[in-house]
């Protein structure tokens, strides 16, 4: 049976009128990178800030390692709240040594986290001199000091360009592989479809679903077809038994969803019997995308 690393129960956070959490309820097992998904405002960052101590909960439990949050406790997570933070005109070593002064944690490891996030050859270079994405790769860096056993990133690619995204990315994996629990909050779903193995969604606070991302994946969304008499294709994919409907993509291709479990070279062979000779036949793979908007609008 898989570990728990993370439990929470009942837990609720109001500002005012905002119910920033909802009686939160989640389970994050050891050795996963967890995705906590939701569009802004809907308590991400603020769950983040309770599990690590800077944000007070109104109400329910959340155990670290199987036990109530103490400060022992806490010095096993790493963590990246907001923009990292950095003085311009030091360099990377010497920022990272005064993080280790405020951490209390030896700085033996500071060329170590370096090389790991891909700086090692900048080690000495001004934090001015960073681009975006480096600047991020600093801050994991940091967060990484002190050999957490969990590594917490709130919108790790938030304001990044896309070979900055990248980067991260693949840090994140790399990260991971060497056997860290990884939790991050993001609204980017094709980051948290690529590097994340669970996730949940919340809305207004409230987790609305949580499941594993492979599981979400599973199957496809139906089958992309292209012929040329586009019209008669149509006609006749609209008339097979298992036919369920059909639209046009932006590519002027036909999406045909079929009824579940329906074999596509039967649907195929049906479509040659009748004359259609495809030019394109391809699945419509699924994508977190589209559950995603459909969690939040079943959800209203």
């Amino acid at each position: 049976m898989a570990e728990n690393i993370l439990e929470i129960s009942g837990l609720n956070k109001r500002y005012g009128k905002i119910q920033a959490v909802n009686n939160l309820e989640l389970k994050v097992e050891k050795g996963t990178v967890f995705g906590l998904l939701g569009p802004n405002g809907s308590g991400k960052s603020t769950t983040l800030g309770i599990l690590l101590g800077v944000v007070q909960k109104d109400s329910g439990i959340y155990k670290w390692f199987g036990k109530e949050p103490t400060a022992a406790q806490r010095r096993n997570l790493g963590a990246i709240l907001e923009s990292p933070t950095f003085y311009p005109y030091l360099s990377g070593i010497q920022n990272l040594k005064i993080v280790c002064k405020i951490k209390e944690v030896p700085e033996k490891r500071i060329l170590e986290v370096l090389t790991q996030v891909g700086l090692g050859n900048r080690a000495d270079s001004p934090f001015k001199s960073y681009s975006l994405g480096m600047k991020q790769r600093l801050a994991i860096a940091s967060a990484l000091l002190s050999d957490p056993e969990v590594l917490i990133l709130d919108e790790p690619t938030n304001g990044l360009d896309p070979q900055g995204i990248a980067e991260i990315r693949e840090l994140i994996i790399n990260i991971a592989e060497k056997g860290k629990t990884i939790i991050l909050a993001s609204h980017l779903l094709d980051e948290v479809q690529k590097v994340c193995t669970h996730f949940a969604v919340l809305k207004q606070g409230e987790k609305i679903f949580q499941g594993t991302v492979a599981e979400s994946l599973m199957g496809n969304e139906g089958i992309e077809l292209m012929a040329q008499d586009l019209d008669n294709l149509k006609s006749v994919a609209s008339k097979f038994p298992a036919f369920v409907d059909m639209k046009l993509n932006n590519l002027g291709r036909l999406e045909v969803q079929l009824s579940n479990d329906t074999p596509i070279h039967e649907f195929h062979q049906y479509l040659i019997k009748n004359g259609i000779i495809l030019t394109h036949l391809s699945y419509i793979n699924k994508s977190l995308e589209k559950q995603f908007l459909q969690l939040l609008s079943g959800n209203e």
